[in-house]
């Protein structure tokens, strides 16, 4: 009995020190050491590798994380513009999120836009996904000073005590990682907020930009709680001060390369404008009705002894990364990708799963810029 009670002693004292070290530092940069699988580390959910409109700056990549007791997102990209006078120079990224704790803003219709007159989100894009709360960092241009970085959040939530559309200014800060809390006034109470300023894409060496880490108790409700497992909705741009969107989207919408304007309708582009993660797992899907169009299949489902993977791909030659990911999210087999041998393929395509110890499994699956995921089970 003393030893069994000593074991579990130990145990306890191993889950709380994998939690205590289980945090990001909310600086405005996702070092090697935070990039990961598991509790506590960010995994990459996109990248953007389309036409910058605004030279060399805009988006290059999201992560996103979490803890046990808070969501982290990481924008990566360069928002400072070159222009030599405030007037004009202003850039901001914004990263909507739906969670399915709340009701928020209706798929297929306008966004409700922000209250403030003078924030990015106050204008009314067309949503693929529901979406309950914008956020945003506004920077100014190289002609201001070094504290010219401002945060806000709106919401679109309905039922609470915050009216839709209410638009949070939250505080301002400096473009050299300064962190904000957001007040106790506010919905989302001890929310950080950070960004770290890099003069261009080609500079941006350490995946530097705007970063945000939310208490998951204040995405919760009694009935539905955001922990591990959950599926979250995200979208990010790039725009101008006043909202109007760049070519910079993640996902990426394919070969774009004109800016979508203050109030694009992302409903009348072929494919969901929106990125699925799962909390622990990772990114789902991007830009899933085209994702859908690859005919990806797994089966038979749940497998045994084997298993067969098919997938089509469309429109000549592409570059193709197919994985197996266990439920810790760590990728543990690759079955198509750069670090193999023919990494562009064309038409349709099949692939043994391969033998896998019992459990649950994600294969991802990417043609292009396009991932989509299929869930197995391994008896």
């Amino acid at each position: 009995m003393k030893q069994f009670s000593m074991l579990a002693a130990i145990g306890i004292l191993t889950i709380a020190s994998l939690t205590a070290s289980a945090q990001f530092t909310v600086d405005g940069r996702a070092t090697a050491a935070e990039i990961g699988v598991g509790l506590g580390k960010y995994q990459l959910a996109a990248t953007y590798t389309g036409t910058h409109l605004d030279a060399d700056r805009g988006l290059q990549a999201l992560y996103v994380g979490y803890t046990a007791t808070t969501l982290n997102i990481m924008l990566v990209g360069s928002a400072e513009s070159a222009a030599t006078a405030p007037a004009g120079g202003y850039r901001s990224f914004v990263v909507y999120l739906n969670t399915p704790a709340r009701p928020g803003a209706p798929a297929g219709s306008p966004l409700p836009g922000g209250s403030d007159p003078q924030s990015p989100l106050k204008h009314h894009p067309t949503m693929d996904n529901p979406t309950d709360y914008g956020f945003r960092v506004t920077v100014g241009p190289t002609s201001t000073t070094a504290n010219n970085v401002s945060f806000s959040r709106v919401s679109y939530v309905a039922g609470t005590t915050v009216t839709p559309g209410t638009d949070t200014f939250i505080a301002a800060c400096t473009k050299t990682s300064g962190q904000v809390v957001a007040p106790t006034t506010t919905d989302f109470a001890g929310s950080k907020f950070a960004y770290d300023n890099t003069a261009s894409l080609t500079a941006n060496t350490t995946s530097s930009g705007f970063e945000m880490e939310i208490p998951l108790s204040a995405l919760s409700t009694a009935t539905v709680p955001i922990t591990a497992g959950t599926n979250l909705e995200m979208v990010a741009a790039y725009t101008d001060g006043d909202g109007v969107f760049f070519s910079d989207l993640l996902p990426q919408i394919s070969g774009r390369t004109t800016a979508l304007g203050s109030d694009p309708d992302f409903s009348a582009i072929p494919g969901d404008q929106v990125i699925t993660v799962e909390l622990g797992t990772g990114v789902l899907a991007s830009r899933s009705a085209v994702a859908n169009g690859f005919d990806f299949q797994v089966y038979p489902n749940p497998a045994s002894a084997s298993a067969t993977i098919a997938y089509t791909v469309p429109a000549g030659r592409q570059p193709v990364a197919l994985a197996v990911y266990n439920a810790l999210g760590q990728r543990v087999r690759a079955l198509a990708g750069p670090e193999l041998a023919g990494p562009e393929l064309a038409g349709r395509q099949q692939v043994a799963l391969g033998s896998l110890p019992a459990g649950a499994y994600l294969v991802k699956l990417q043609i292009g810029d396009q991932l989509t995921s299929r869930k197995v089970v391994v008896q």
